[in-house]
C-alpha cells in the first residue's frame, strides 16, 4: 500500500489505519518536502507498531518530476491512496475545489 500525501493531516491517520491492518505487508508513505512532518518521520513512528509490516517514507521536492521519485515507492503496490490536495478556501464551493484538485 502506498499513501501519497501520507504526512499530512488526513494522510497520517490514514497511514496509521493501513499500518494496523493485518492485510498490509508493506506500507509506503509518500509526500512533498513541504509536508507538516517528513514522510520518513511518519514511517519511523509507524514502524514501532507491533505488526509484521515494512514501513518506508519517500519525499519529493516541490517542482521536481514525480516520475523520478514515485517508481520505487509504487513498485509492487496493489493499492494507492491519495488523501492529498488543496484545502477549500473561504468562498470556494465544493465544485471549485474539485476543479482545483
Amino acid at each position: 500500500v502506498c499513501v501519497c500525501g501520507g504526512a499530512g493531516g488526513i494522510g497520517q491517520p490514514l497511514s496509521l489505519l493501513m499500518a494496523m491492518d493485518p492485510n498490509v505487508g508493506e506500507l509506503c508513505i509518500f509526500d512533498l518536502s513541504v509536508a507538516m512532518v517528513p514522510p520518513a518521520g511518519v514511517a519511523a513512528d509507524l514502524g514501532h507498531i507491533e505488526r509484521k509490516n515494512a514501513v518506508k517514507g519517500y519525499v519529493m521536492e516541490v517542482g521536481k518530476n514525480p516520475i523520478d521519485y514515485l517508481e520505487e515507492c509504487l513498485t509492487g503496490c496493489h493499492l494507492v491512496l491519495v488523501p492529498a490536495g488543496l484545502p477549500r478556501k473561504p468562498g470556494m464551493t465544493r465544485d471549485d475545489l474539485f476543479k482545483t484538485n
